[in-house]
């Protein structure tokens, strides 16, 4: 009797762990809206990784963070060609919202503000405080373990949203060099 109980026990935890990693996974549009301008891209997470697809100035491109590495690969699908950099470096810092947020958060102040739905995902509501006022408010899912929302910016007047989220298996190619691109060198990065 007392094995049954340890089964069904080790079976409770391993049904657990594996419906725990399918969360870790999942795309979504991410839309970034600043002033009265939005766009629309698609993002990919499976930890550590995460890629954003998007156009700027009519030209395609994607990012690629894997962030245990602290490496941003910033690819252009035209030429074949990618950088790559730090993801603390400025350039990544600048241009990458969840980079950014994830700078502020260990630099300054996060405080938990409240707790809303986003996007059909119950959120914790939070601010990063640099001398007494709010830089940026983040609603952190726990469910899918990432920000769906950031409202950053000067002004706070940059808001950042992952919406039509879907849970699930992402391919794993997402996340690499595709064959025919090569490494551009630029001055000053590694």
């Amino acid at each position: 009797m007392r094995l049954f109980t340890i089964k069904n026990a080790l079976v409770f935890v391993l049904l657990f762990l594996i419906s725990s990693t399918a969360f870790a996974q999942f795309t979504a549009d991410m839309v970034t809206t600043e002033g009265d301008v939005s766009t629309t891209g698609k993002f990919y997470f499976e930890k550590p990784f995460y890629r954003m697809d998007m156009e700027e100035d009519g030209q395609k491109m994607f990012v690629v963070v894997n962030n245990e590495t602290k490496t941003t690969r910033v690819f252009n699908p035209s030429e074949k060609m990618y950088i790559e950099m730090k993801s603390d470096d400025m350039r990544s810092l600048s241009n990458d919202v969840f980079q950014s947020l994830e700078a502020q958060k260990e630099k300054y102040e996060t405080k938990l503000v409240g707790k809303e739905t986003v996007n059909g995902y119950d959120c914790k509501k939070y601010q990063v405080i640099i001398d007494g006022s709010p830089v940026s408010t983040y609603w952190q899912s726990s469910e899918i373990e990432y920000p769906i929302k950031v409202v950053s910016g000067q002004n706070q007047n940059m808001v950042m949203e992952l919406k039509n989220i879907k849970e699930g298996d992402v391919d794993k190619s997402l996340f690499q060099i595709p064959d025919g691109y090569q490494k551009m060198q630029m001055p000053g990065m590694k």
